[in-house]
């Protein structure tokens, strides 16, 4: 034991402070490891610019992922204002980080329709990807692999086009593990999601 640290705990001993919480402050710059929540399973798409989009194309980096549609007339436009302002903050805080908008509207959001709303919202598109594709495979990647809920299609006469999804965020490591979930509309929420991105990225 060094004598800063003997020195410290008599200190904290002679002032009636238990040993305990001696240790406690000692350690209390670490913290406990983000939880895993399992892994994403692979998935094909396409990006907003017609390239092919998979898990493996975000291999290495940490990134986030919101599922919209470009004709939702309720939570989604707020969801990618939501997104913009994550992607803002984390360039400023210099974190490493990818944004990923999974279309549940696949028949009407091709990647010509993905890239105007990408600009509607001045997406930078070097570090945030808008994809479309396969219903099914969509479905899959939103319930099966990230475990948010996706469901109806398109019918402009019901409400919200027909289509119910999860608004929360899912943060993934660079290995495709699931490392947390974040309330859209939580201020609170949002701000430990760039806090934990940046503890990934690092």
């Amino acid at each position: 034991m060094t004598w800063f640290r003997a020195a410290a705990i008599g200190a904290a001993l002679t002032a009636g402070v238990p040993f305990a919480a001696a240790g406690f402050v000692a350690g209390c710059h670490s913290q406990p490891d983000l939880p895993s929540f399992g892994a994403v399973p692979d998935f094909s798409l396409t990006d907003q610019a017609g390239k092919p989009f998979t898990r493996d194309s975000l291999k290495g980096t940490a990134w986030v992922a919101a599922f919209v549609f470009t004709r939702c007339p309720s939570a989604c436009p707020r969801v990618t204002r939501v997104m913009r302002d994550l992607q803002v903050k984390a360039a400023r805080r210099n974190t490493k980080l990818h944004l990923v908008s999974f279309s549940v509207d696949p028949e009407f959001d091709t990647p010509p329709v993905l890239e105007r709303y990408a600009n509607e919202y001045g997406a930078d598109l070097a570090t945030w990807s808008f994809v479309t594709g396969d219903a099914d495979t969509i479905q899959k990647t939103a319930e099966q692999g990230l475990k948010i809920a996706a469901q109806g299609k398109a019918d402009p006469t019901k409400a919200d086009f027909g289509i119910t999804h999860g608004t929360q965020l899912v943060l993934v490591d660079g290995r495709g593990t699931i490392r947390g979930y974040y309330a859209s509309n939580d201020d609170a929420a949002l701000a430990r999601l760039l806090d934990d991105a940046a503890r990934l990225a690092s």
